[in-house]
């Protein structure tokens, strides 16, 4: 009894070292914003002899995190996820590289398009109304 109920309690470990949070990575972008450009991030991590995560779960939202950090923004649109894995001596490295279009939400002012680096220029995803 003692065994199984040892067995049940290092598989529930396991299998809760393995479970992560759902990450946006494709939210929608805000309402009025300006471009910034392309951007990319990346995170990895160590299964540590196969088996033990290290780093692992948390990467895609820190590769997104990456990303925005590079250049200043607050979403991403037009988002793509690649995962490239390569083996180390202590177990296999999980890298994940997030690369989008960066945006920057626009508090009401208008943004700048004169073709200057950083914003080029104000976008709205709100639809006028067509006239008659």
């Amino acid at each position: 009894m003692m065994g199984q109920r040892s067995a049940l309690l290092i598989a529930a470990c396991f299998v809760a070292g393995c479970s992560s949070r759902v990450v946006n990575v494709a939210p929608l972008p805000p309402t009025e914003y300006s471009e910034i450009g392309p951007t990319r991030g990346e995170a990895c991590g160590l299964l540590l002899f196969s088996m033990v995560p290290m780093s692992v779960n948390d990467r895609v939202e820190r590769a997104y995190a990456n990303a925005l950090e590079r250049v200043k923004g607050t979403s991403l649109t037009d988002t793509v996820l690649t995962d490239q894995w390569y083996f180390a001596l202590l177990g296999p490295v999980v890298c994940t590289r997030v690369e989008g279009l960066a945006l920057r939400r626009v508090e009401g002012a208008a943004a700048s398009s004169n073709g200057s680096r950083g914003e080029i220029e104000k976008k709205s995803s709100r639809r006028e109304p067509s006239a008659p």
